[in-house]
């Protein structure tokens, strides 16, 4: 995808999200009888507008986001003005815009599981490993093979094989197995959840997906192994890849030492010893196998009926909220760097050219993830965010009805908006470095 197309999609995303968050604060105004002066899409200057039921609705030149500009936000002299109504209505109109950002992704993320969408699949997990003395090999299951369903129920993912697996725990399952274009049925009895071992219940690895390698450079790894162009890398060193990232971090905590890759060629699995090179023998534009790739596999386009798609968008959801907060931990335990975790429009930007290459299912999940964190991000008590003037309710809550006056009030969101601004520009510089050296963000 051009980086052009790129750019409209993330300006898309962040305005449909930034109206979320203005509707949030829009709403909760109205109901507790505060004036809405004007509720703008993109930035000013104005574009066109109207005006209905006391508010200005306008749409703006500058395609950042919008505002919903309330009367009186620090001024409670102005009659029907936000600072003039009691501090539990403030607080809960000054958070509503962040609060509808969180749950937004509630009704979005099982919204893209019923929209006919392409989805990434090679027609059905296929075995990429099976463990010695499993339940798999005792049915003479074997690497390549196709699972198609499980009891008549067809399966598309390794997820939704691993969910029509565990219910049937100790019990004998039938799986309808393709294998060199033939097809037939396999019985087999799943362990218990009390003997499992490596490869879950069945003791087999199965993927659907991987990377698939689209250009190989001279002189690399790659070009020195068998590796060749349209294979699909399915694992690196028994991990699955669903991301060129995870393939990064593997050659990268492995460098100057062998790895095995496990490839799809054809509708074959092989496996391809392969040593990265450390960072000082990486030439420039190149990574450390020398290959350059993209999700792999196919795609199918598939909708789910709403009673399977809202279990899977919440469970997403909850997936969404365990992965922010391990990247926190990564992040304060410094094994993840800062400019890597942190990004302003730019980083986005390219992150969402980097995302886009997984299809617009993947698309969802991103802008899911954006809206959360955002929503998330403006709750935090830092000045010229509603966090902050948040901050200075609960300071006259706290003070029993004694408010900060309007006047430093005003100064000190000016101070942390100029603050916010000075760490945009440090943030978009290194976003900035980050292209000009061909960094992948997601490395």
């Amino acid at each position: 995808m051009s980086i052009f197309i790129s750019i409209v999609i993330f300006l898309a995303i962040l305005t449909f999200l930034v109206i979320i968050h203005e509707l949030g604060h829009y709403i909760t105004a109205k109901i507790a009888k505060i004036k809405v002066e004007e509720f703008g899409i993109g930035l000013p200057p104005r574009m066109w507008g109207f005006d209905r039921g006391g508010t200005k609705w306008s749409v703006n030149w500058i395609p950042l986001g919008g505002f919903c500009k309330m009367a009186g936000e620090e001024d409670p002299s102005i009659p029907d003005s936000l600072a003039s109504k009691k501090p539990k209505v403030r607080l809960i109109v000054l958070s509503a815009g962040s609060v509808a950002m969180i749950l937004f992704p509630l009704w979005l993320l099982p919204l893209s599981y019923m929209l006919p969408l392409d989805r990434p699949v090679e027609h059905a997990p296929r075995i990429t490993n099976v463990y010695n003395g499993s339940p798999a090999a005792n049915a003479s299951l074997q690497i390549n093979d196709i699972v198609l369903s499980v009891d008549g129920k067809q399966v598309f993912t390794p997820d939704e094989l691993d969910a029509a697996i565990d219910p049937k725990a100790g019990q004998e399952i039938k799986l309808l197995i393709s294998r060199n274009g033939s097809y037939f049925n396999v019985n087999v009895v799943p362990l218990t959840t009390e003997t499992s071992q490596p490869g879950g219940l069945l003791g087999i690895e199965a993927h659907n997906k991987g990377i698939l390698i689209y250009n190989i450079s001279e002189n690399s790894p790659a070009a020195n192994s068998s590796l060749q162009v349209n294979d699909v890398i399915l694992t690196a060193n028994r991990t699955k890849l669903d991301t060129s990232s995870e393939l990064n971090e593997i050659t990268k905590e492995n460098a100057g030492q062998e790895i095995i890759l496990v490839i799809s060629r054809a509708g074959n699995i092989s496996e391809v010893p392969i040593v990265p090179r450390i960072k000082e023998d990486i030439p420039e534009g190149q990574g450390a196998l020398g290959i350059q790739g993209q999700p792999g596999g196919t795609y199918i386009n598939k909708a789910y009926a709403p009673w399977d798609a809202i279990p899977k968008g919440l469970s997403d959801y909850g997936a969404i909220f365990v992965g922010i907060k391990d990247s926190f931990g990564m992040l304060f335990a410094g094994d993840v760097p800062a400019d890597k975790a942190i990004a302003g429009p730019i980083g986005i930007a390219q992150l969402t050219n980097e995302v886009s290459a997984g299809g617009p299912a993947d698309l969802f999940e991103f802008a899911a993830l954006i809206s959360i964190i955002l929503g998330i991000m403006n709750l935090l008590p830092l000045p010229a965010l509603d966090g902050g003037r948040l901050v200075f309710v609960v300071i006259e809550i706290a003070r029993k009805g004694k408010r900060v006056s309007a006047k430093t009030e005003s100064k000190v969101h000016l101070v942390g908006f100029i603050l916010l601004l000075a760490l945009f520009v440090v943030i978009s510089y290194n976003d900035i470095v980050r292209i000009i050296h061909h960094e992948s963000f997601l490395k």
